[in-house]
Parts: structure tokens; sequence; C-alpha cells
């Protein structure tokens, strides 16, 4: 069977079969059990799993740091994502280049399995945001997706020119799609109310918020309301500093052509 037989069957796009057999993402719950369908590979009864979906449940276990495997249910779940960040792009919005020259900047150094193991799984992350094509035009995309980012993020050469200049065009691309809004804060703005440190709200359908942060080797999540509602204020003034989206995507135009 082709990979153009498997896209077909599971009705999923082509380059994303042919990236789950490359291992440069990893297969979702949903692609695992429609897969067991074509392959036979089925649960006997309605209380089992099929052996793909098992490996599945394995395959991700494996590949995502304890600390962070938190972040990953819940993202799944959100309703919106509001993210800060100030030193680089949002995992979300990375290309595979960037990501790979990001962790390999990791001191101790990193072995090629981990770092590769990381970024099949910060490529996979980013299927969330990706906008479904069959929901009819009068229903919003989700989790909607809104980026504050410090403009000294797009100036700061990661890998090489050419990493940064692909870096900028996927932002470009992505700010387009319905369910994203990308913000810059001009470097002349000066300090933030954030003072530089990263952050995410993620909100969930049932409106509960999750405050994530993330330190090196671990992350924190806060879940009391009222620490959670002065993070959201924060953002909120963050929105305020920074450009509007069309603005904004000036910025990332003009960075990327230079």
């Amino acid at each position: 069977m082709t990979q153009s037989d498997v896209a077909q069957q599971t009705n999923y796009a082509l380059s994303t079969v042919s990236a789950y057999e490359t291992g440069t993402r990893i297969p979702s719950a949903d692609f695992a059990k429609l897969a067991d369908k074509v392959f036979g590979t089925g649960p006997e009864s309605e209380d089992d799993e099929g052996d793909l979906e098992g490996l599945q449940k394995l395959v991700e276990q494996v590949s995502v740091r304890p600390w962070f495997r938190d972040r990953v249910e819940v993202e799944r779940k959100s309703e919106e994502i509001r993210e800060y960040e100030s030193y680089q792009v949002p995992g979300l919005l990375q290309t595979e280049d960037y990501a790979r020259a990001i962790m390999s900047a990791s001191r101790p150094v990193l072995p090629d399995e981990t770092i590769e193991r990381a970024v099949a799984l910060r490529m996979t992350r980013q299927q969330i945001i990706e906008p479904d094509k069959d929901l009819p035009a009068d229903r919003q995309q989700t989790p909607r997706f809104w980026v504050v980012m410090d403009e000294s993020a797009l100036h700061r050469v990661v890998g090489s020119p050419e990493i940064m200049r692909a870096q900028c065009e996927r932002l470009a691309d992505v700010a387009q799609q319905p369910n994203v809004t990308i913000q810059i804060i001009p470097n002349g703005r000066g300090p933030t109310s954030a003072f530089g440190r990263a952050f995410a709200v993620l909100v969930s359908h049932n409106n509960s918020s999750v405050v994530y942060l993330e330190d090196l080797g671990t992350a924190r999540y806060i879940r009391d309301r009222d620490e959670v509602s002065r993070y959201v204020v924060v953002f909120d003034h963050l929105r305020a500093s920074a450009l509007d989206d069309k603005q904004s995507l000036a910025i990332i135009k003009k960075v990327r052509e230079t």
C-alpha cells in the first residue's frame, strides 16, 4: 500500500502521511484509529484498542518530557491560546529548521536523537492550529491562537539568515489564518508589563484557564484564579502595547526581506 493509498483512505494529506512514515511528525490518536481500520489492526471489541492506537500512546509517552505532557494535553483541549514571547518565535509557529537550531543551543548538549524527537513533537503540536477546511464559514476556527511577540525575537539570528527568512515566511503565512493573530511589540516601545518573561494562557471550552511558565528543564502550571487573572491582565496590556495585526505583518515582511 502506497502513502497515497493511506492518505486517501484516512482522509489525511499525503505530506502528513509521509511525515508520519519518516518520523518527522508523531501520528495523532485520530490517525492511529483510522490507520487501524485501513490495515485491519483494529480492536476486537469496543472495550479494546487497536494495535496502532496502543502504539501511538506509547510513542507519545516516550516523546514528551513528563513536565511538558500537561501542556500538550491542555493545548489540545483549549478553545484559545494566548502566548507572549520575547526571546524566540513561539513553538507552535516555528519551522522545523528553526526549532532544531533552538534546541541545538541547549547546554549540556542534547543527543541528536533527542533533538530530532523534540522537533517531531513540536511539528506535531502545530497541527492543532491548522484550519479545518470542512468547517462552515459561519463557524469559528478553534483553538484561536493569539501571539504577542517582541520585535527582538525576529532579529535574533537562529541557525542562519536563510533559516530566519524561512521562519519569517512561515509567520507571514500563518498570520493569514482566520484563527491566528500575531502582534509585534516594536523595540522602540521599551520595557513591557511582562518584563520579557514568556508565558502562555490556555483557555478551555468551559472557560477555565491555566497559565504555563517554562524554566530550564522544568515547567510550572498556575491554576489559582487570582494568579491566572493577573496574567490575563498582563497579556491585555501587552496586546495594547503591540502594533495591530496588519502593522505587525508589515514588520515581519520587512525583516524577511533584510
